[in-house]
């Protein structure tokens, strides 16, 4: 689930890296649009869910989108991550403390922020100074996520 109007659409196209390294093919269909919240993860969820072959597994573009996604489903009377694995992004609080807790994908925010403040600065010196910085992320294993359940 990913908000096209959120920036250049990064975590959408990093989501379609992703598939083609693991040699899955991109299907339009199992992208659902959200805006970051709780109720747009619900949402998007609910239309996944719907479809004629539902996702064994869904990679929401926040930790928030994920929580409801994990919402949607159990009231489904699905379980997770047995029925469906969710995974999030950006390692936020809700993260630890929702049930399951949730698969992320941790970001080093505190030296993004720095980062951020030092090409700003770079770039108000010189216009053509500021560059694209590339930081480390971490997976970070929970109990939402698990093996695809058998089709």
């Amino acid at each position: 689930m990913v908000h096209e109007a959120q920036g250049p659409g990064w975590r959408l196209a990093g989501y379609r890296e992703g598939l083609k390294r693991a040699g899955i093919r991109f299907d339009p269909a199992l992208v659902a649009d959200g805006e970051f919240s709780y109720e747009s993860g619900f949402a998007a969820t609910d239309r996944l869910l719907d479809l004629k072959r539902s996702p064994t597994a869904i990679f929401a573009a926040n930790d928030d989108m994920a929580a409801g996604a994990i919402c949607a489903i159990c009231e489904r009377g699905l379980s997770v991550p047995g029925d469906v694995s969710v995974c999030g992004f950006d390692d936020t609080p809700i993260a630890r403390h929702i049930y399951p807790a949730l698969t992320t994908v941790r970001q080093p925010t505190r030296e993004m922020g720095r980062l951020a403040g030092v090409e700003l600065l770079k770039a108000i010196r010189d216009r053509a100074a500021g560059a694209m910085v590339v930081v480390p992320y971490a997976l970070q294993l929970r109990r939402s996520t698990g093996p695809a359940p058998a089709r």
